[in-house]
C-alpha cells in the first residue's frame, strides 16, 4: 500500500479528567510529529500555549525515544517533531 493513501486513527485521552475527555482523530500517514501536535490541538480546542513532546517506547529498549521542539537542555536526545514522521 502506497504510504500518501494511508490514513492512521489517534484516540487522544486527557489523564485524570472525570468524565473521560477525548476526541478520535484521523491523520495522513505523511503527517510529521509536528502536523500531529497541530491536529490534536485544533481537536481539543487548545490555543499552542505549552511546550509538547511526544514518548514513544521502543520494544526492548529502557528509555523512551522524544519527539518535539529540540533546545540546547535536550538537543542531542531529542528528535525535531517537523522532521520525524508519524
Amino acid at each position: 500500500m502506497n504510504r500518501k493513501n494511508l490514513i492512521y486513527q489517534i484516540k487522544v485521552t486527557l489523564n485524570g479528567i472525570t468524565p473521560p475527555i477525548w476526541r478520535r482523530i484521523q491523520v495522513p500517514a505523511t503527517y510529521t510529529f509536528w502536523d500531529l501536535h497541530v491536529a490534536i490541538q485544533d481537536a481539543m480546542g487548545w490555543l499552542d500555549y505549552h511546550l509538547h513532546v511526544f514518548r514513544i517506547k521502543k520494544q526492548n529498549k529502557r528509555k523512551p525515544v522524544e519527539i518535539g521542539i529540540p533546545d540546547q537542555e535536550y538537543e542531542d536526545t531529542m528528535l525535531p517533531g517537523w522532521e520525524t514522521k508519524v
